[in-house]
């Protein structure tokens, strides 16, 4: 069908009165094209993609039997009902057409009221599938809205319940603790609440093209502490490892609209928790890619090793009203917005996103978005040098101990390494005086960072007593600053670890 939605018709032949004949029969009802030889009616099928091709069986160069080859053989053309038009009355010629694909066959001379038949039947037959496939794909959407609303139904109702039922016991509460658990419980259905209405109303404003970005100025390693923080309560209610690996080369305040990036991370990270078992593991990444004129390409992933996505889904991940499987959605919640709505923000942003899955080994989404450079600032400090300090790092977690180590032997230390607590501790017992600072992860296995500081303080050496002990945490709240303050403890500083932060902090308490 043509662009004026007329079917078309190709008519390949080397004789032009039959060329002419047939152009005369069959334009007025269809938009006809014409060819004389074989390989350029392979070309012009390829390129109009006809809804019928008339095809000669005897022609120079090339007959219709190679040419009909051809079409079945091309991606494009292979569908096109082909009817031989001939000459030929040898049974065999003809059951040697319909072996190659051919739908029919009209005979020379022709009969006009034949060939407007013969063609209107395959016509016919291409229009009635074309209607049966529109209104099958009309269908699957009206059945993906109505799952959608069905949903979004569902996902309102549930933290509405929430709140109105806990408002209701709230009350009735006789003690402050419990009324305080209630309270707590409804702003958190509260928000939920929010972020889904925000989602349905940004839906809506992508389809109706008003979605708009505000570019500002942000601080893009803040911006990823906060939403760590944000996300840190979930998965440490289920065990899950948090990494942040922030290539140190992304400036710290970057032009572009801060909060629509972040809606995109914190969406993938909730996704990677909420799809996480425990005891999993999750990790962001950030890269700065390649600088065109005034705007930094940056990379940034997230990874988990949660339950994976069948390659069959992933192609519906970020459509609008979709899940990707309805079992494992319908079980942790959601309405299928937010990966649709990710998509269009990252688009809007210069960049794509893009997942690499496989059932059962975890999932990483990443995306490219283009962000404006702030104009350098004229400074007079010069770089930041700690040379011939030595560092004790613990840590359990690999990349971040290399991500720390990158930024302390830029500023020229010397580091040591431990995985967990326990190690940190006999290390620094070795050899109490050898180490300056020591940077003191909170969450590890065998023994925790506070445990571990407690036990360096109650040293019986002097460099025990007053080494510097930093707090490395991704969640830092006041209640817990207090107790790594009260452990012994003489910062803190947060994760992803932003190098300025870490320099200025070290100066703090490494000065000469």
């Amino acid at each position: 069908m043509d662009a004026s939605g007329k079917n078309s018709v190709l008519i390949a032949d080397d004789e032009e009165s039959n060329i002419i004949a047939l152009t005369h029969i069959l334009s007025p009802l269809y938009t006809v094209l014409a060819v004389k030889d074989g390989p350029d009616a392979i070309d012009v099928a390829e390129e109009f993609q006809p809804d019928v091709i008339l095809l000669d069986i005897i022609m120079p160069e090339m007959n219709g039997y190679a040419v009909i080859n051809a079409l079945k053989g091309g991606d494009l053309t292979r569908d096109i009902p082909v009817i031989f038009i001939t000459g030929l009355s040898n049974a065999g010629d003809e059951e040697k057409g319909l072996n190659l694909g051919a739908a029919d066959y009209i005979s020379k001379p022709f009969s006009p009221a034949i060939v407007k038949l013969r063609v209107k039947n395959q016509i016919d037959m291409i229009n009635q599938t074309r209607l049966m496939i529109e209104k099958e794909a009309a269908a699957q959407s009206s059945r993906a809205r109505s799952e959608f609303l069905s949903r979004v139904s569902h996902e309102m109702r549930t933290p509405m319940n929430a709140v109105m039922g806990m408002t209701a016991l709230a009350k009735a509460a006789a003690d402050a603790d419990t009324r305080n658990e209630m309270l707590d419980v409804i702003s958190a259905e509260s928000r939920r609440l929010l972020e889904l209405i925000d989602n349905v109303l940004d839906m809506s404003d992508i389809e109706d093209g008003k979605l708009r970005l505000e570019p500002a100025e942000f601080g893009f390693a803040d911006m990823i502490r906060e939403l760590l923080s944000r996300i840190g309560p979930e998965a440490r209610a289920k065990r899950q490892a948090l990494v942040a690996d922030l290539d140190p080369s992304i400036p710290d305040t970057l032009i572009g609209d801060g909060r629509r990036l972040a809606q995109v991370i914190l969406h993938l990270l909730s996704n990677a928790v909420k799809f996480t078992p425990e005891q999993g593991s999750i990790q962001i990444s950030a890269h700065a890619r390649e600088v065109e004129g005034e705007a930094l390409a940056v990379e940034i992933g997230v990874a988990d090793s949660g339950v994976g996505i069948a390659a069959e889904q992933q192609a519906r991940l970020f459509l609008p009203f979709e899940q990707g499987d309805g079992g494992i959605d319908r079980k942790h919640g959601g309405a299928g917005l937010g990966l649709s709505i990710s998509k269009h923000i990252v688009e809007r942003m210069g960049g794509g996103i893009r997942v690499d899955s496989e059932p059962g080994k975890g999932s990483t989404f990443t995306f490219t978005v283009r962000l404006g450079l702030k104009a350098p600032e004229a400074h007079d400090g010069g770089p930041v040098s700690f040379e011939g300090k030595t560092a004790l790092l613990a840590d359990d977690v690999e990349i971040n101990r290399e991500i720390v180590v990158a930024m302390l032997e830029d500023a020229g230390m010397r580091i040591d390494c431990a995985e967990n607590g326990l190690e940190a501790l006999e290390m620094f017992i070795s050899d109490p005086d050898l180490y300056d600072v020591v940077l003191m992860d909170i969450n590890m296995p065998e023994m925790d960072g506070v445990e571990a500081t407690k036990l360096i303080r109650a040293l019986d050496a002097p460099q025990g007593a007053k080494v510097p002990i930093i707090a490395m945490t991704a969640n830092v709240l006041m209640s817990e600053v207090e107790t790594y303050l009260a452990a012994g403890m003489s910062g803190h500083i947060g994760k992803p670890v932003d190098f300025d932060k870490l320099m200025s902090l070290l100066a703090k308490y490494l000065a000469d």
